[in-house]
């Protein structure tokens, strides 16, 4: 059974465009699993709606009127940690994109991201995982300082196959991308991604990202 069909995603758009909440509506009520529960076109207004709206994944638009979608974004990731919000946005600059992570995102892409690539990221993220469009990671990665010699230290614990598979989570890969690139199972990458996680003393796929960015740059 594919896992769309395995659970009911609640899903609520936020963006200021009608047309824009017209289409992900319309596009994310194909897919079996997936299911808009609300719209809003502010983040005030979002707010309200989930006082009321139990909720899942939040498409988040970043410029909005009045509150931002990441003042928006921190203040929901404070008052309801168990909903995941993905920013869905134009803009790749930094200047969106650090207070957008920092507020506490769990996902950053492109509108113009294909349709089945943003099923994927959803369905990725109410896994627990973190999707970041590859531009997004090497933004990020450049407002921080290079590795270290303890970092350095650190990658020579991991296995060859576990330096791949970190290697690939810089460039933004899920689970089932990189499965395909190593030629192994979704189950086999789960574990190297776990291994690496602890070896590496960090949190989530997004640090680890992040770290390979880094280090794969200190190699360069």
């Amino acid at each position: 059974m594919n896992e769309l069909e395995t659970t009911t995603i609640r899903v609520m758009i936020v963006d200021d465009h009608g047309m824009v909440r017209f289409g992900l509506r319309g596009y994310i009520e194909t897919m079996p699993g997936l299911k808009v529960v609300g719209e809003a076109g502010s983040g005030e207004e979002a707010l309200r709606l989930l006082e009321t709206t139990e909720v899942d994944i939040i498409l988040m638009d970043l410029v909005l009127p009045g509150m931002s979608g990441a003042d928006a974004t921190g203040i929901i990731a404070e008052r309801y940690p168990e909903v995941r919000v993905i920013i869905m946005t134009s803009f790749i600059d930094s200047a969106h994109v650090l207070p957008a992570i920092r507020a506490g995102a769990a996902g950053y892409l492109l509108k113009d991201i294909l349709p089945d690539d943003l099923a994927k990221a959803v369905i990725a993220i109410h896994k627990g995982q973190s999707v970041m469009h590859p531009k997004v990671i090497t933004q990020i990665a450049a407002n921080l300082a290079p590795a270290n010699q303890n970092e350095i230290e650190l990658v020579q614990s991991l296995s060859e196959r576990e330096l791949d598979v970190l290697r690939l989570l810089t460039r933004g890969l899920q689970n089932h991308e990189i499965a395909v690139e190593l030629s192994v199972s979704e189950n086999t990458v789960r574990t190297h991604v776990s291994n690496l996680l602890t070896k590496l003393d960090l949190r989530d796929r997004t640090q680890a990202a992040l770290f390979g960015v880094r280090f794969f740059e200190y190699l360069a």
